[in-house]
C-alpha cells in the first residue's frame, strides 16, 4: 500500500480482489472505528475500507483538517490508487459532506467516478441554523454535540480524560464545517442513497431531498430506525442500495 495511502486506511475486510468497494467516513469527531461493525461477515465480492482522517486513533499525533478544500485534496491523493474497481463513498453526517466533496473532486481530475454515492444525517448543504460551536471551551463543545446529536455517553463526557481524547478532533472537524462555504461544484453522475434515522433531532426526511440536486443519477431516500449514528447500525440497508452497482 503506497504511504500516502496507508494512514487514511488502517483497517479494511472482505474480498481481496473486490467487485465493490465502500469507502466509509466518520462523523465530527469520529474515527474508523466507528465502522467496526461493518467488518463483520462481509459479503462475498465486497471490501470495506474505513476511512481515517488525522487526529485520531493510530494518526492521534497528526493535525486534524480544518479545510474542507485540503482535506479533501489530500484524499483524492489517498485514495486514487484504489479506485481501479467500482467503488462507492459512504458518509455519516460529517462524512457525508467529506465523501460528496471528495466525489466532486475527483470528477475535477477525471479520476474514476463512484459508482454509488451514500449520504447519512445530513442536508446536501451545511446547515446555517444551527448556532456555531468550534469556539466553545471544551467542556462546552462537548456537552454542545452531545446535546444536538447523542452518541457521547454521559459519564464518558464528563471525564477528563476522554474530553482530551476526542476534543480536538471535533473542534477541528466543527470548525471544517463552520467555516465551509458553497462554491461551483460540478454536478455528479452516480446513484445517490440518502439516509436518516427516524429519531434524529436535526435531520428529518424532508431535509433529503435537496441531495436531487446532487447528481443526475438515481436518487431514493429511506428512514432507518435510530437516531442521528443510525446508518452505522445498518450496514446491510447500505449494501442493498449499493448492489446494482456490484459487479
Amino acid at each position: 500500500m503506497p504511504e500516502l495511502t496507508r494512514p487514511y486506511l488502517p483497517i479494511r475486510a472482505g474480498a481481496a480482489l473486490p467487485r465493490l468497494r465502500l469507502f466509509c467516513f466518520p462523523h465530527a469527531g469520529g474515527a474508523a472505528s466507528a465502522y467496526r461493525r461493518w467488518l463483520r461477515d462481509v459479503p462475498d465480492g465486497v471490501e470495506i475500507l474505513p476511512v481515517q482522517l488525522p487526529g485520531r486513533e493510530n494518526r492521534l499525533a497528526e493535525t486534524p483538517h480544518t479545510d474542507l478544500a485540503t482535506l479533501v485534496d489530500e484524499l483524492a491523493d489517498a485514495l486514487a490508487a484504489h479506485l481501479c474497481v467500482p467503488y462507492a463513498l459512504v458518509g455519516n453526517s460529517l462524512g457525508a459532506l467529506v465523501a460528496t466533496e471528495l466525489a466532486r473532486e475527483l470528477a475535477r481530475r477525471d479520476a474514476p467516478a463512484p459508482a454509488h454515492l451514500v449520504v447519512a444525517a445530513a442536508p446536501p448543504d451545511v446547515r446555517r441554523d444551527l448556532a456555531p460551536v468550534a469556539g466553545l471551551p471544551d467542556a462546552a463543545l462537548i456537552a454542545a454535540i452531545h446535546d444536538r446529536h447523542g452518541g457521547i455517553p454521559v459519564d464518558l463526557a464528563a471525564d477528563p480524560a476522554f474530553a482530551q481524547f476526542i476534543v480536538t478532533p471535533l473542534r477541528a472537524d466543527m470548525t471544517l464545517v463552520e467555516s465551509c462555504r458553497p462554491a461551483a461544484a460540478p454536478v455528479l453522475g452516480c446513484p445517490l442513497t440518502a439516509f436518516v434515522g427516524d429519531r434524529d433531532t436535526t435531520v428529518d426526511l424532508a431535509d433529503l431531498q435537496g441531495w436531487r440536486a446532487v447528481s443526475t443519477g438515481a436518487f431514493v431516500a429511506h428512514e432507518l430506525t435510530g437516531d442521528h449514528f443510525a446508518l452505522l447500525h445498518h450496514r446491510d440497508r447500505v449494501l442493498a442500495a449499493v448492489s446494482t452497482t456490484r459487479g
